[in-house]
């Protein structure tokens, strides 16, 4: 028998973005349902918070969980790899003078992902359904999801976090500019035997950028665009 519920927000996906928004909203006041299933596949990215982010994180009581695993980002420099006989100079960016002791954080999505769902799972007004979003239907006053396990929910607002291809921007008629990039990007994490000094450099070449970010301690994520 088909189970239909109402909630005030809708979140769909359950990454990093849904899981804040959800907890965001939760920590409002507002009922949330969220949907979408708990991360079981390892995920060894990374991502880079700046400060303003952090301060989300804190004030959602996650950043405490995941400040040790994470390395500051205190110097960023952009240096110009081209093959031209005329290149840019190195140009080298430090948190210290803009009085910050960084500028961010880099954060393995093991460690920010599974922090995220710890706090939804303990954050009350919070409903979480594993399940995935199978159809949407929207009108001028609320929005339905049907549930692949044949469940509905119904909701004021609908908060759409599932992904780049996101089925429910494309059932509300928000239209895209998609272009192909004659590209491909290599993501791997690496270690090294020097200190990289807590500093990010992008490398810019013909194919792409080439940019190397710090991880806690002689380790470092890469970003290589051929």
């Amino acid at each position: 028998m088909e189970h239909q519920q109402t909630a005030r927000i809708l979140v769909a996906g359950t990454g990093p973005a849904g899981l804040i928004a959800a907890l965001g909203f939760a920590a409002e006041g507002f009922p949330v349902t969220l949907v979408g299933p708990e991360a079981t596949a390892p995920d060894g990215r990374t991502t880079a918070l700046m400060n303003p982010a952090l301060k989300v994180l804190d004030r959602l009581g996650v950043l405490e969980a995941v400040v040790s695993k994470a390395a500051p980002l205190k110097v960023m420099r952009i240096v110009d790899a081209t093959s031209r006989l005329i290149r840019s100079p190195v140009v080298t960016f430090r948190a210290s003078e803009i009085d910050e002791d960084e500028f961010g954080l880099n954060l393995p999505n093991s460690v920010l992902t599974p922090a995220l769902a710890s706090a939804v799972a303990a954050r009350a007004g919070i409903d979480w359904l594993r399940s995935m979003v199978a159809n949407w239907h929207l009108d001028a006053e609320h929005v339905r999801a049907g549930l692949a396990d044949g469940s509905s929910v119904d909701a004021s607002l609908a908060v759409a976090a599932d992904g780049r291809l996101s089925p429910a921007r494309q059932a509300a008629g928000i239209s895209t500019s998609a272009r192909s990039y004659p590209q491909a990007a290599l993501v791997l994490n690496f270690g090294h035997s020097g200190d990289h000094a807590f500093t990010s450099t992008e490398f810019h070449t013909e194919t792409g950028p080439f940019t190397q970010v710090p991880l806690p301690g002689n380790r470092s994520s890469l970003v290589w665009v051929v």
